[in-house]
This record gives C-alpha cells, sequence and structure tokens, in this order.
C-alpha cells in the first residue's frame, strides 16, 4: 500500500497536460480528487474506497478523462519537469535501444485501440527515457531495460495525456513499488511464480496437484502475468481496472488476481488433458470477478506468507523463507 504523508492530497497536472472541454459533467470520483483534501491518511483512504466500491468509470476503450490524476495520487507521484525529460530525449539512444526498438512493435499489437492511440515511437521514447535514467544511477541494482517492460509501460502511455506524465507513473512504478522486478536476474518476478504455487496450492490443492501432475508449474505459464502485473492478459480496459485496484491497496495483490484467473477456468483446466492449452493465453480479464474472488483468497492466507507476498516486489532478502516453503 502507498505510504502517507501529512501534506496536502492535490490533483497534479504536467504542463504538457490539454485542458479538458469545459461543460462536461463530472462524476463524483473525479469532483473528490479535484477538491483540497487536508488530511492524508483519511482522503487516501475515501479515494481507494470509492475505487473499490463504484470503480472508475470509464467508456468500452477504457479511457477516463481523469484516471491518469488518480494513479498518480495512489502512486504519489510527482510531476516530471520538461527540462529534465527534454533533457533524457536529447541524450540519444541508451544501450538497451535495439532491444527496445524490436519489443515496441509487439506491444499491444492485436488492440486497434491501443494502437490507434499510442504510437510505436512514443513506447520506444518513454522506455528508452527510462534506460537512460538508470544508466546514469547504475547504483539502483534496477535493469535499465528488461522484456516485458514494454507491456507494462503500455497502459500508462494510453490513459496518460502526455509522454512526461506515462515517463514519470512509469519510472515510479518500477523504481518504488517493483524494483524486484526489473533487477537483472529478475528476483521478484522468480519469487512471485513461486507464491502463485504455494498459495494456489493453500486455496485449491486439487487443481495444484493435477497442473502438478501435468508438470506445469507457475514459473511455466504465469511468469508473463507476474512480470507485467497481468498487463498481457487482454482487453485493456479490464487491465486498467485491475490497475486501479493494485495501485489503490498493493501491487503484490496481482499474485492472487493470477490464482483467481485459474480458479475462473478450474473446471475446464481439470478436463483438460493439456491444460497448457489453455494457460498458454488466459482467457480476457473480467476485473470485477477476478478482484471478488482475489479478496476471498485472502481470508485464508497465514500471516507470514502474505507478508512474504507483500513484500516480495520491494524485498530481495525473502527469497530464503519463501523457497522454505517451497520445500
Amino acid at each position: 500500500m502507498p505510504p502517507t504523508v501529512n501534506r496536502p492530497l492535490r490533483r497534479k497536472v504536467s504542463r504538457f497536460s490539454k485542458p479538458e472541454k469545459r461543460g462536461r459533467k463530472k462524476d463524483a470520483l473525479e469532483k473528490f480528487i479535484e477538491s483540497d483534501q487536508t488530511v492524508i491518511v483519511s482522503s487516501l483512504n475515501q479515494l481507494r474506497y470509492n475505487i473499490l466500491c463504484e470503480g472508475i468509470k470509464h467508456g468500452e476503450d477504457g479511457l477516463c478523462p481523469y484516471r491518469i490524476y488518480v494513479w498518480s495520487i495512489l502512486l504519489r507521484t510527482e510531476p516530471v519537469e520538461t527540462d529534465y525529460y527534454m533533457h533524457l530525449l536529447q541524450s540519444g539512444k541508451s544501450n538497451s535501444f535495439d532491444k527496445i526498438f524490436n519489443d515496441s512493435f509487439r506491444t499491444f499489437k492485436k488492440d486497434q485501440k491501443f494502437s490507434k492511440k499510442v504510437s510505436n515511437a512514443t513506447l520506444i521514447r518513454v522506455l528508452n527515457s527510462y534506460a537512460l535514467e538508470i544508466e546514469e544511477s547504475p547504483d539502483t541494482g534496477i535493469s535499465p531495460y528488461v522484456q516485458g517492460m514494454n507491456i507494462l509501460v503500455a497502459p500508462f502511455t494510453y490513459v496518460s495525456k502526455s509522454e512526461p506524465e506515462a515517463f514519470a507513473l512509469f519510472s515510479r512504478l518500477l523504481i518504488k513499488y517493483i524494483p524486484t522486478y526489473v533487477t537483472p536476474n529478475l528476483s521478484g518476478v522468480l519469487n512471485g511464480v513461486k507464491l502463485v504455487d504455494i498459495i494456489l496450492e493453500l486455496v485449491d490443492p486439487k487443481l495444484y496437484n493435477y497442473l502438478k501432475s501435468k508438470l506445469l508449474t507457475a514459473k511455466i505459464y504465469a511468469l508473463p502475468s507476474v512480470l507485467t502485473l497481468s498487463a498481457c492478459t487482454p482487453p485493456l480496459a479490464q487491465v486498467l481496472d485491475l490497475w486501479d485496484f493494485l495501485f489503490s491497496y498493493g501491487v503484490h495483490l496481482n499474485i492472487f488476481f493470477i490464482i483467481a484467473q485459474l480458479i475462473l477456468i478450474r473446471k475446464d483446466l481439470l478436463n483438460s488433458q493439456n491444460p497448457m492449452m489453455l494457460l498458454r493465453q488466459f482467457p480476457d480479464l473480467d476485473a470485477k470477478k477476478v478482484i471478488k474472488l482475489s479478496l476471498s483468497f485472502i481470508k485464508i492466507i497465514p500471516e507470514d506468507l502474505y507478508d512474504l507476498v507483500v513484500r516480495h516486489t520491494t524485498d530481495e532478502t525473502v527469497t530464503e523463507q519463501i523457497n522454505r516453503y517451497v520445500t
């Protein structure tokens, strides 16, 4: 869960943002985030509660004029200075540029709404800027680029009104909330797939044992979903709804989201002689069902295990403790 800070909660707008058209009717959540909130803890709790109960209203394309501001508040993201982003753009190609360039053309290539709104050039610029930022701070222990970052950056570029906004949120997510996911050895991701196996065995031992009998561990079928916070599974509009919840209550909850997706196709998996055929691409997301089912799992997880789930996105030292559960 994002840390609390004693300062006013205000909507932050990048100077690259485009002004909204006047006359558009604003819903209760939008009015809330635009109002001055003097008590940060209660205000954030109210915002999270609103998202839990009602969600962020949007069209079929998933777009909402104020979602970017909600994410900025939840992730506690400061606006990026234009001069700083321009400095990165003018710094040329990062050492990861070729990988970024190749991966950008594979990003949501089947999603016409995404392709219409976000160009490959935008993806490349934001990812390359992030890689340059990390290269300028080599002591962070974070990789400038790993495959899958192109999927992680995509929702930010889709909902943002400018590249600096997308860059700021993307950088904040990786550096602050999932740094172990983007280390050179992907330690957090590998711990994440172990946790999927551990928790699946707790909540549904029959399904876990059946998949295991087919030599299917989470490392084989769930690694992309862990690495991308489930953004690899369409449709994008439902991914955005899942991310609203993750940014509200903690990105670690994606582990439970993945298990929920398995439980939702439990019958088909158990009846399949080759369940990997069903797991190569998870069925289309239904965010409400996934979130509701995920919350039911949390109640039956031991506190020490839940603590490992919370910490695995930021703390590499949990590996040994997680391995004890595996063995």
